[in-house]
């Protein structure tokens, strides 16, 4: 073989090398930029999680509260009704007392 020969063989072989070597780093940046991703994901999972647990639970203390106001609306009818009842009755002695024509 000739030395021309040898040295194209050995820069290729080189050149091999090289590429191999360049081919070895890109594969470690795309597993750090993949490694990267993954954790970003289940970051952002975590606060998703996070922010629909929270969600439920404003949820439930929303309805919890709508019943209390659906309790206070009926206590606050029925003592509409009370007083209602006791305007009636007042009237009814204030005429008796003073008379059918009485007008207050």
């Amino acid at each position: 073989m000739s030395t021309d020969r040898l040295d194209r063989i050995e820069a290729i072989l080189e050149q091999m090398v090289v590429q191999r070597e360049a081919d070895r780093h890109e594969m470690a940046e795309l597993r750090s930029t993949v490694t990267s991703l993954v954790q970003t994901v289940e970051l952002h999972q975590r606060y998703h999680e996070t922010s629909q647990r929270n969600f439920e639970q404003i949820m439930i203390e929303i309805r919890e509260i709508q019943a209390e106001i659906r309790e206070m609306q009926a206590q606050i009818r029925n003592m509409q009704a009370e007083i209602r009842g006791l305007q009636v009755e007042n009237r009814r002695i204030l005429e008796r007392v003073f008379g059918p024509d009485f007008d207050v």
